[in-house]
């Protein structure tokens, strides 16, 4: 096993392999600040941090979270925080429904005990009304148990206090009582659910366009926020902020981000928003952001992660040699710098900036050609790649196609907007880079508007499971497309959620949108699948976070592999929704 592979933190819910607190300690002490800050203060705030490709952002967000997880059975009078973790893998016109739902998956997460953040919640807020005698969780076990009408007035006093909305109070309710929490986690997640779900749970479906459940899932956010209160603090920690951009210089993107952080930012009196960029695009944030979002998403300061000096390195080597114990087959030489030599070791703080990922793939290398010098039998170093096949190709085609059977493994209807809506402009990019993706205000439901030589195509996804929300959309889509805005209306539907033969009225007004120039589309799962390891892996190019041999691939040198090696049923797809 090479100690050193694995250079990069895929997120900050993964515990670290080897931490050295000396590393960027000082950034970590100000995140810390900033969340007693906002106890104290009862005022939210936001820190921005940049640095370098492989500075090591992520993984200061992992010693962030494993600070604050709480590590013990619920007490009300420890000082606990919520943490929640975005990459901003999304379209900038969803970025508060992304937001939404990483919020309710996070804090559905189990942490100590096997309870949830949201658990952590309740017991917060009983714990405001009503002082239980000894331990916390026994004496709401025994209410749940013994006395369920008490704890439904407390639920409702605490309701009252905090004037929820009739919705968050019902699905709180449903929290406490721990009644129908599969669909109630896909209803608060913005899932579209059929009526008998919501009946049961006495929910309603969210209605309206495009920008009405993006406000809606704004709201839901915020009272969220008003739901933990200013005794349990929330991180909200922004990763990939650069993946947003669709394309190069994409003001739209940078509009949203700064807009939602100062919303959060004056919303809320419990929030600390930490944005992590890399440097360049910081300086982009800067120049083009609105300057009151900048100074909102700043308050508490933008912070720079430093550079690796030569004591943090070596304790960074021994660490990771620490975490391979025992495996290392022979003893390692005592030069605190090893597997490089001492002169490598020098030459490469010569050269200048040394982040923690540079360091530990130059590491890796030495690590595996001494592992391989010593198991060939000449003692000649083995046979280098051949030019038809260099060692960035390799690389991108293992990691796509790791992600790609991650993406079949995991792959969901309730991602499909996501997938299509963020991925596909990006496609459109590579095989066909004349196409414009335009927006029309005169057609809120047809999120996506391609352009070319032959005119207009519209895509709109509806994937409701919901058939009255889904009829909804559909007759506004023939409103709109009468306007003659369009050569063609693509409707995207996902096959695993068909429409049953019960469902006449969603069927006629298909039937009617389709002899208006309008197109049914089901894509395959595995073309969705394919789409959603495409934008994964040109958004960790765009964020620093793909690196090859300790050097980092580029957006535009993954577009130009992916143009020559993308899946013939990616580019069936473009063809299939009549885009080019």
């Amino acid at each position: 096993m090479n100690p050193f592979r694995e250079t990069i933190v895929a997120s900050p819910w993964e515990a670290p392999r080897a931490d050295v607190p000396e590393i960027h300690s000082q950034v970590f002490e100000r995140c810390l600040e900033g969340i007693a800050h906002v106890r104290a203060s009862q005022r939210s705030a936001a820190l921005l941090i940049h640095g370098e490709a492989g500075s090591g952002k992520t993984h200061l967000l992992g010693r962030l979270h494993a600070r604050l997880v709480p590590r013990h059975p619920t007490a009300t009078d420890r000082r606990e925080c919520l943490y929640v973790w975005v990459r901003l893998q999304t379209s900038p016109r969803m970025i508060w429904r992304t937001l939404r739902r990483t919020l309710i998956d996070d804090w559905f997460r189990p942490v100590a005990g096997g309870r949830t953040q949201f658990e952590r919640i309740l017991f917060h807020r009983l714990a405001e009304i009503r002082i239980a005698e000894g331990d916390l969780e026994h004496w709401y076990e025994y209410m749940l148990e013994e006395h369920p009408g008490g704890l439904t007035e407390l639920m409702e006093r605490i309701a009252r206090s905090l004037d929820l909305d009739r919705n968050t109070e019902i699905a709180f309710m449903h929290i406490a009582f721990r009644r129908h929490l599969r669909d109630l986690r896909a209803w608060l997640s913005g899932t579209s659910l059929p009526q008998p779900a919501l009946e049961r749970m006495d929910l309603a479906e969210e209605e309206g366009g495009d920008e009405e459940r993006e406000d809606q899932s704004r709201q839901v956010v915020l009272m969220l926020c008003r739901l933990a209160g200013n005794g349990l603090p929330i991180v909200l920690s922004f990763d990939q902020v650069e993946a947003l951009q669709m394309a190069p210089g994409d003001r739209d993107a940078l509009f949203a981000f700064g807009q939602m952080t100062s919303t959060l930012h004056d919303g809320t009196s419990n929030v600390l928003v930490v944005s992590c960029v890399q440097s360049a695009f910081a300086t982009e944030l800067k120049d083009q952001a609105r300057s009151a979002d900048y100074d909102r998403m700043t308050s508490l300061g933008a912070l720079s992660l430093d550079p690796l000096n030569r004591e943090q390195a070596e304790q960074l080597i021994a660490r990771r040699i620490a975490s391979a114990a025992g495996s290392l087959g022979s003893p390692v030489p005592q030069t605190g710098c090893w597997p490089l030599e001492p002169f490598e070791f020098d030459d490469l703080f010569a050269k200048g900036f040394v982040s923690p990922r540079r360091l530990l793939s130059l590491c890796a290398e030495r690590y595996e050609t001494r592992a391989a010098l010593s198991a060939s039998t000449d003692g000649q170093p083995p046979a280098g790649p051949s030019e038809e096949s260099t060692a960035e190709s390799r690389f991108l085609a293992c990691q796509w196609e790791a992600c790609l059977a991650q993406k079949l493994a995991n792959s969901a209807p309730e991602s499909t907007e996501e997938i299509l809506r963020h991925g596909l402009p990006l496609l459109v990019r590579i095989v066909a880079p004349r196409m414009k993706v335009v927006r029309d205000e005169q057609l809120p439901d047809v999120p996506l508007v391609f352009e070319g030589e032959l005119g207009r195509t519209g895509l709109s996804v509806c994937t409701q499971s919901n058939m009255n929300s889904l009829v909804a959309q559909l007759k506004r889509l023939k409103t709109q497309l009468a306007l003659q805005r369009l050569q063609q209306l693509v409707i995207v539907r996902d096959p695993r959620v068909p429409i049953p033969a019960t469902a006449k009225t969603t069927l006629k007004h298909l039937g009617d949108l389709e002899q208006q120039r309008s197109l049914v589309v089901s894509p395959p799962v595995e073309a969705l699948a394919a789409l959603d390891a495409l934008r994964e892996l040109l958004s960790d190019a765009k964020s620093g976070d793909l690196t090859c041999e300790g050097e980092v691939i580029t957006g535009p040198a993954v577009e130009r592999w992916l143009a020559t090696q993308l899946p013939a049923n990616l580019r069936g797809l473009v063809g299939e929704l009549r885009i080019a």
